[in-house]
């Protein structure tokens, strides 16, 4: 056989092998119709239907104990007033976050959720767990104001302290804005 032959059969076994390989795993669909929520899960987050306080339907995914994505469809909530302003309303949301949800220097700006108008902020937040150690979470957390109803979406980190959270979040930041991008709510 000629050198020529063997280099095009050498390269026809590597097209063909490189053809047989599997095509990389989906992002799943997830729906849920009652509540009108619909996003892709990231490739190696488990979704699964929880229940939450001030929530009428949740659903969560996650990836390990420490990386988290959750949507929690609730009524309006008089303690996050939401106007016309949206200087207004996002210092009444980061207001929020500080005393209700215990956020440390919330950031918010206007954003989106799906085609839906959203308040995207970002912060960090102090937590206990079940064994008392402190830890940190970083949250990208999206208020999303809709017909009747307050969409709230969360991507979110925890670390043994604010760089290890952070470093975290931004290892999975494909995979976490990925599923808050693909969120729909009718």
């Amino acid at each position: 056989m000629s050198r020529r032959n063997a280099i095009l059969l050498t390269l026809a076994a590597c097209l063909l092998a490189a053809c047989a390989q599997e095509p990389p795993p989906r992002p799943q669909p997830w729906e849920s119709v009652q509540a009108g929520i619909r996003f892709y899960a990231a490739v190696g987050f488990e979704v699964r239907e929880t229940t939450e306080e001030g929530c009428q339907f949740a659903v969560e995914a996650s990836k390990g104990a420490d990386l988290r994505f959750r949507i929690c469809v609730s009524p309006p909530r008089p303690e996050i007033l939401l106007t016309q302003n949206d200087f207004v309303a996002c210092e009444n949301v980061k207001l929020y976050i500080e005393q209700a949800l215990k956020g440390i220097r919330p950031t918010c700006n206007p954003g989106k959720a799906g085609d839906l108008f959203a308040y995207d902020t970002l912060y960090a937040r102090r937590l206990k767990d079940e064994h008392g150690k402190v830890r940190v979470q970083f949250v990208n957390h999206l208020f999303v104001p809709a017909k009747g109803k307050l969409v709230q979406v969360t991507a979110s980190a925890i670390g043994d302290d604010d760089k290890h959270a952070q470093a975290l979040f931004e290892q999975n930041r494909g995979a976490l804005f990925a599923m808050m991008s693909s969120v729909r709510i009718r």
